[in-house]
């Protein structure tokens, strides 16, 4: 190995990292201003879960065909074609003139971004070796943390500024897009010719396990419902704490634009977290790891459907804490059980699940009636999908004492 090629894979780590922060700033973009969003559209909250919804359902099942796609093109056309469709769909929404468009819409930007995580996550894992890889992926899912917590913090500011708002915000998007895809189209290939696979030190894996892989994607799919449900409405619960627009002032727009600044201090927890996971997971405890995490997110969710005025910042900003560790060991674990060659559609059926099944979260949340039945709801499918992950470490186990 050259002295140079290190720092040739950190600048590849390094800009594949950014694109994920891109995807997660997207998916989280329509939460951070969908109060303001329902005021203009007159949307009640069940509908304005379905902004979400519409979004996430694309996002994905949309995910099968892009690694489809990602096996067959390469990864790199891949994330060029997710960045540009991305940038075009964010142009569309500031123009969007009736609410009725902003289903298909949001539909559309979902399709282009569920192109990211199949070939973005089977390039990193082809790319790198199993040692390396869960710290790689903890850097990768920090950037991730921070794209998500990005959002409410850049809507926090596009909202606090007289004529931007959130179609300005939007414009925002469509611009980091495009400067991210011209990155991927014009350096990405300089950090990764030559050293797929050859640097993994592993030999291919030729077939799919198939029990541990679905057993984990249904672990996903289920926190994928938890995920998608607490994201969505952690703007509007904040902006309920007691003392939040005080701080600013009394109107319901300063109100949803300091919470808008909470969540994303709750969700840069999410952010440390994965650091942490990804510095101090070990390859062989990824399966007990990723059940804990799961397991752990259950008291928190179970304190939020109960907690008021600041408390409910104690209480999310651990949930994202925990919640946001499972990232890095799901993502180092997956690609023990995927075929090398067809990795991109496995992951890609992996996402589907866990976005796809996550998309009917805000709908499910926005159906109760008070938040102590939606988190302890939540808190209940965190248990459930903490037994999947465990019982292919019982598993793995019994295999190996045999």
């Amino acid at each position: 190995m050259t002295e140079t090629r290190p720092f040739s894979i950190f600048r590849f780590v390094l800009l594949v990292s950014c694109t994920h922060a891109m995807v997660h700033l997207l998916e989280q973009s329509i939460a951070s201003v969908e109060q303001v969003v329902s005021t203009d559209f007159d949307l009640s909250m069940q509908q304005s879960g379905l902004l979400s919804t519409s979004f996430r359902i694309s996002y994905g099942l949309g995910a099968v065909l892009a690694g489809m796609l990602a096996d067959r093109l390469g990864s790199q056309r891949v994330l060029g074609l997710y960045l540009a469709g991305s940038a075009v769909i964010c142009v569309s929404l500031v123009i969007a003139p009736w609410r009725s468009l902003l289903y298909p819409q949001l539909f559309l930007l979902g399709c282009f971004a569920s192109m990211y995580h199949p070939a973005g996550l089977a390039l990193l894992s082809k790319t790198l070796a199993p040692g390396d890889r869960v710290r790689a992926l903890g850097m990768h899912g920090v950037f991730g943390s921070t794209g998500i917590s990005s959002a409410p913090f850049l809507a926090g500011i596009a909202l606090s500024i007289p004529m931007v708002g959130w179609r300005g915000y939007y414009m925002f998007l469509a611009i980091g897009c495009s400067l991210l895809a011209f990155l991927v189209m014009t350096r990405l290939h300089s950090g990764t010719q030559g050293q797929q696979l050859s640097m993994s030190g592993q030999a291919p894996l030729a077939r799919l396990h198939r029990f541990p892989f679905f057993a984990l994607v249904l672990s996903s799919g289920t926190s994928g419902i938890v995920y998608g449900g607490y994201l969505h409405f952690l703007t509007r619960y904040l902006s309920e704490v007691d003392g939040i627009a005080a701080m600013f002032s009394s109107s319901a727009d300063s109100r949803t634009t300091s919470a808008s600044y909470f969540a994303a201090i709750v969700l840069m927890s999410g952010a440390v977290g994965q650091w942490i996971a990804g510095r101090l997971a070990k390859p062989r405890h990824l399966a007990i790891l990723l059940s804990l995490v799961y397991a752990g997110n259950a008291p928190f969710l179970w304190w939020m459907s109960f907690a008021e005025g600041w408390d409910r910042l104690t209480a999310t900003c651990l949930m994202a804490f925990i919640h946001f560790m499972n990232q890095p060991l799901y993502n180092s674990l997956l690609p023990e059980y995927i075929p090398t060659a067809k990795r991109s559609t496995w992951f890609g059926f992996s996402n589907m699940m866990g976005f796809g099944l996550g998309a009917i979260g805000p709908f499910i949340l926005g159906s109760f009636t008070d938040y102590r039945d939606a988190y302890a709801f939540l808190a209940v499918l965190s248990l459930i999908a903490a037994v999947f992950p465990l019982v292919v470490w019982f598993t793995s186990r019994s295999k190996s004492l045999s």
